[in-house]
This record gives structure tokens, sequence and C-alpha cells, in this order.
């Protein structure tokens, strides 16, 4: 039997440069292309309440170690860090 990892990180933001709904929009469009794109990841907005600068966004991946599955949390929280102009304001990492 294959051993399979499943890891979810959930991030909250604070979006330094959206202004309106518009701006948070746009910014949260390029990260999750880009994430889905680069990382071939499942990610979504869950934010239970649309405020113009911020978010809380889902990223989830399935892999069969589980440092795999800590490599990839680490990548994706890296490149969304270092790319946008935002403020990480809470982050949760499982793996089942």
């Amino acid at each position: 039997m294959i051993d399979l990892f499943i890891g979810v990180i959930i991030i909250e933001l604070l979006l330094k440069d959206a202004f309106n709904i518009k701006d948070r929009r746009n910014i949260l469009s390029s990260i999750i292309n880009k994430i889905r794109g680069q990382y071939n990841a499942s990610i979504a907005d869950i934010s239970e309440e649309i405020l113009y600068n911020k978010a809380t966004i889902a990223i989830s991946t399935v892999a069969n170690s589980k440092s795999a599955v800590e490599k990839f949390m680490d990548k994706v929280y890296n490149f969304i860090s270092n790319n946008y102009s935002i403020e990480i304001l809470h982050i949760e990492r499982q793996i089942l």
C-alpha cells in the first residue's frame, strides 16, 4: 500500500497594496494563478468576510512523503512572502 500525505496551509494575509475590492481581486488572482501554475497546487480564497485589504487563502497538496509536503509548504510560503507586498497575519499548517 502506498502512503499518501495531504498538506494544507492556511494563510491570512494583509494586502498592503489593496485600496479597494478591485485591487484585492487582482492581487489574489495573481497569487492563485501563479501558485496553481508553478506548484500544481489546489488553492482557494476562503475569506469569511470580504474586506478589501485582508484575505485568507488555503493551499493543499498530496505527496508520498511527509518531508515532500513540508518542503512544498515552505516553498509556497516563501513564494508568497517574497513576491507580494503583503503581511502574513496568521499561518496554519496541517499534514494528514
